[in-house]
């Protein structure tokens, strides 16, 4: 299972890079990267992948899920439609494994859908108290950290005030709550 990194420096390379790349992210489109940790000369890296994903967007190129290794860094990116309406353009995580980028939008896209059909169902009308809604994900791909995450990034308005997963039928772990 891949494990989010949240080192200063990953957390810096993320920054930097989904700034510097956000605007050259076609309308519609979300860009999804991933990095393997340890990240090797972060400053080159930053500069290096910008040049490669400008320069793919320029090609005009439409989806893609691209595995590369820039200055011995194990990289992958994924360009999706935005039909979940992302927050954000661009996307990153720093993993110790190696998820494919197209699989974790796939994974929030449809936990994103879950809560949303769920938000919809009615109350009975004796029902006290808030709404929490618990999500069971068997065999996860990630950490709970990177659905946290991905889940930070799609719309919040669902109606509940606490959103729960069960990763393997054991861990509980909080994904979303109101203040």
């Amino acid at each position: 299972m891949a494990r989010l990194r949240e080192d200063k420096v990953a957390l810096r390379v993320l920054r930097d890079l989904e700034s510097a790349v956000q605007p050259h992210v076609p309308e519609g489109k979300t860009l999804i990267f991933t990095l393997g940790a340890p990240i090797k000369e972060p400053s080159k890296l930053v500069d290096a992948l910008t040049k490669t994903l400008v320069t793919f967007f320029g090609s005009g190129s439409e989806e893609a899920d691209e595995k590369k290794t820039i200055l011995g860094n194990r990289v992958r990116f994924g360009v999706l439609d935005d039909g979940a309406k992302w927050s954000a353009k661009a996307i990153g995580f720093v993993f110790s494994g190696d998820p494919l980028p197209g699989a974790l939008a796939n994974i929030a896209r449809a936990v994103y859908a879950e809560i949303a059909a769920k938000a919809k169902t009615r109350l009975p009308k004796a029902s006290p108290g808030e709404r929490w809604l618990v999500l069971a994900i068997e065999n996860p791909i990630a950490d709970a950290k990177t659905y946290c995450r991905l889940f930070s990034l799609l719309p919040s308005e669902n109606g509940f005030a606490r959103v729960l997963m069960v990763l393997d039928g054991r861990r509980v772990e909080v994904v979303s709550e109101l203040s």
